[in-house]
């Protein structure tokens, strides 16, 4: 983790330097990185979108007389990747990642080596990564292989919510497994007194911001997403990216992380789990930290919310045939417990343990028809 203070019983907050959202808001680029240098940024953009926001930007920043060049992201964050993004930054003042996690990812990296500002600019409300210093690094075979972390927060996180409403409806309901997640994982470091992000005590904040998180979602996730599904845009729906990208990220960085995340290290190990998107796999092993902690109306509520919404809440839901889960389960717990947030809970925890509330969770969803709960 990365030490903010040298006395870990203080509390820290992290957040953003700067946060701008609205629809249109990627015209402002050229505004905001005028203030610093001589406003020349060097954008990342995740591959999908290159075309269109490549051209984009050239049109908005030659009208001021500014200079922008923008790479491809070449679609996994390896460091290798993040070495080639530093190389090509030349006289750049700013680096700004335009995509999605992965992608901003690699402009922080960039922008931690090369020495300049760092602009997060989502394209999808997938994940809560924009907010945050944390850069996660992948292998080639897109398994995590270790963390970095940015000296502060990025200087702007510039959220465009006319991209985001174009994007596939799946990508909002990761994000919102994402931000689901929080909720558990804040209170889960508060009971334990663990450690944030930023290995310190986390502030009360953290907590109260991860309630406003399920809060948001429980009462704005639903009709978003259905109006969506009609190419319609909900009148909620700013808010529900707005916590999706911002709350969520206050609160996972300076609330701290639990079980849930912890099982990211686990689940990447999984090939059959490679195709799914962190949000996806966040929203099924929050239930798998719900069965940890024991409340098993929690439990059924949780599933059957994320049954409502189209989330997964299975290893079998996620790809895993019968046959495999025992192996799967055992290789998602030895990789869980190298994560350095599994002590943020109120009890020690082992890999069996792990091993064992999979197995229950998968026992407990096969025997619950689909519509439970409802």
């Amino acid at each position: 983790m990365y030490r903010t203070v040298e006395n870990p019983s203080h509390r820290v907050l992290g957040a953003p330097r700067e946060y701008v959202q609205g629809p249109g808001a990627l015209d402002e680029l050229p505004h905001l990185a005028a203030r610093h240098g001589k406003g020349h940024l060097l954008a990342v953009i995740d591959g999908f979108l290159f075309d269109a926001l490549s051209k984009r930007l050239d049109a908005l920043f030659a009208a001021r007389g500014q200079r922008v060049t923008c790479l491809r992201f070449a679609g996994e964050a390896t460091r290798s990747e993040g070495e080639r993004i530093v190389a090509a930054m030349g006289e750049a003042d700013v680096v700004a990642g335009i995509g999605g996690g992965k992608c901003i990812d690699i402009g922080k990296f960039a922008g931690l080596h090369g020495g300049k500002p760092v602009f997060s600019v989502p394209t999808i409300a997938s994940n809560d990564a924009p907010t945050s210093r944390l850069i996660v690094l992948y292998t080639e075979e897109h398994a995590v292989a270790g963390t970095e972390f940015l000296d502060y927060n990025p200087d702007l996180v510039l959220v465009d919510t006319d991209i985001i409403a174009a994007a596939p409806p799946r990508l909002l309901r990761a994000g919102i497994g994402d931000a689901l997640t929080k909720l558990y994982e804040a209170r889960a470091t508060a009971v334990s007194n663990g450690a944030n992000s930023f290995s310190a005590r986390a502030p009360f904040l953290g907590r109260k911001l991860g309630a406003i998180c399920r809060e948001v979602i429980r009462h704005s996730g639903p009709p978003v997403l259905e109006a969506l599904s009609r190419g319609e845009r909900h009148p909620d729906f700013e808010e529900l990216v707005e916590t999706l990208i911002l709350i969520s990220g206050i609160t996972f960085e300076s609330g701290g992380l639990s079980v849930a995340h912890s099982m990211i290290r686990g689940l990447t190990r999984v090939p059959a789990l490679a195709g799914y998107l962190h949000g996806e796999q966040v929203a099924y092993s929050t239930l798998v930290q719900i069965v940890l902690e024991g409340d098993a109306d929690e439990l059924q509520d949780a599933v059957a919310f994320n049954r409502s919404i189209g989330l997964p809440v299975s290893l079998g839901e996620l790809g895993v045939p019968p046959e495999a889960l025992v192996a799967a389960a055992e290789d998602i717990a030895a990789g869980t417990m190298t994560a350095p947030y599994i002590t943020n809970f109120p009890r020690k925890l082992e890999a069996r343990d792990i091993v064992d509330a999979i197995r229950k969770l998968e026992a407990e969803t096969s025997e619950r028809p689909a519509n439970a709960g409802h």
